[in-house]
């Protein structure tokens, strides 16, 4: 017979003790300034200021800087889509650092596409499970 001492906690909404990285300063270093760079790299490529490899290389850089930021709160503060962006986009980053070197080819407008239905869906998969998880963190 098992006893039961008390209500069981639902970590599936609740967030973890420890930093939270969404917040300020923290999050403009994190993902701010990833953003604004691949912002301010398109304006560029779009008035032929750069090259494709050079914006692709700020790209990349961009994406890699992004999930490396979501890698560090997907295991700090748990939160799921960090956890999954976390990992997805510096994959991606693989690939546009590939891209760059034109080892692969892929269109740059696809690389975006494919980081919005990352982000996208991480966000969906975490609305639609939980937003929380207990495991992997420091």
């Amino acid at each position: 017979m098992f006893l039961h001492a008390g209500p069981v906690a639902d970590y599936s909404s609740q967030p973890s003790k420890r930093r939270d990285f969404e917040s300020p300063p923290w999050c403009y270093l994190l993902w701010g300034a990833p953003a604004a760079l691949a912002v301010v790299t398109s304006a560029t490529y779009q008035a032929s200021a750069i090259s494709t490899m050079e914006a692709g290389a700020l790209w990349t850089l961009s994406v890699a800087a992004i999930g490396v930021g979501c890698f560090i709160n997907g295991l700090s503060y748990g939160r799921v889509h960090c956890m999954i962006d976390g990992i997805l986009f510096p994959a991606l980053s693989i690939v546009g650092l590939l891209n760059t070197l034109s080892l692969v080819s892929i269109s740059w407008s696809l690389f975006w596409f494919v980081f919005l239905v990352m982000l996208l869906g991480s966000f969906m998969f975490e609305w639609s499970w939980r937003k929380y998880s207990q495991g992997f963190r420091f």
